[in-house]
């Protein structure tokens, strides 16, 4: 996942300068056919816009778009009074690709052979940006991230359809989803045991080797000149075959007069 930013300093949600505690993560997409970021910066980094998101997902990668802990406006007011998930939850929108229009909320003209490349990739990279979110604020994948409409059913955003109008259609739900983001957030912690392991044999292995070599007398190709920087009190006589540091290095060339 490529994350860029570009905060949308000039819209009124910015401006409005509101944090939040992230309790959460919303998953939304725009519910229009455009792929272009580029459009959706336009339009929300301007006074009067009435939508503001913290992160775009699109083809290519990731825009954050508002500080993470900032107070966005995605979740829309709860139908029965509930607090809107606003005051809680970071948000992205997951950009839609080309060629199809809505009506009644229903996607119409939607080729999912010809868009499988391009749902797999916004897909991938929603994923990975959840994850990141998780692993960044402590949040469970599987109790703490939801979609707009599962937002509705739980009476923290309004009455929306996404991303569940969509991911069907190419065999994802929000429970693969929230499975993928466990998968890659469980698969970075056995990398992270394993490079901890590796890291624990190899300082282990480095530490006997040096032990060992504490130990190990004069070489006979160098038991003369060893006997002659002994004498001339360059060296203490010691641990002959263990490595010299910069500042033993140092040691000895003050020894030598050389500084």
């Amino acid at each position: 996942m490529e994350l860029t930013q570009h905060i949308l300093t000039q819209s009124d949600c910015y401006k409005a300068g509101k944090t939040i505690v992230p309790k959460g993560i919303m998953v939304h997409s725009t519910g229009v056919a455009q792929p272009d970021p580029a459009a959706f910066l336009k339009l929300w980094n301007q006074p009067g816009a009435n939508a503001c998101v913290h992160a775009l997902v699109h083809q290519g990668g990731v825009i954050q778009t508002l500080p993470w802990n900032h107070r966005a406006w995605h979740a829309g007011s709860p139908r029965n009074g509930g607090l809107s998930a606003n005051n809680t939850h970071i948000s992205f929108e997951i950009l839609e690709p080309k060629g199809h229009t809505y009506q009644g909320g229903t996607m119409v003209g939607y080729d999912v052979a010809a868009n499988a490349a391009y749902f797999a990739a916004v897909y991938q990279n929603a994923v990975e940006l959840t994850a990141y979110l998780c692993r960044q604020f402590s949040l469970d994948p599987m109790t703490q991230v939801v979609d707009h409409e599962e937002g509705c059913k739980l009476d923290i955003a309004s009455n929306h359809a996404d991303v569940m109008h969509w991911f069907p259609k190419h065999g994802k739900s929000m429970d693969t989803f929230r499975a993928d983001v466990a998968r890659l957030l469980n698969g970075a912690k056995e990398d992270t045991m394993e490079q901890s392991v590796f890291d624990t044999m190899l300082a282990d292995a480095l530490a006997r080797r040096a032990a060992a070599l504490e130990t190990q007398p004069v070489s006979d190709w160098a038991k003369d000149a060893w006997a002659a920087a002994v004498a001339a009190g360059v060296f203490d006589g010691t641990k002959p075959q263990s490595p010299l540091t910069r500042e033993q290095a140092a040691a000895v060339l003050a020894r030598l007069g050389k500084l």
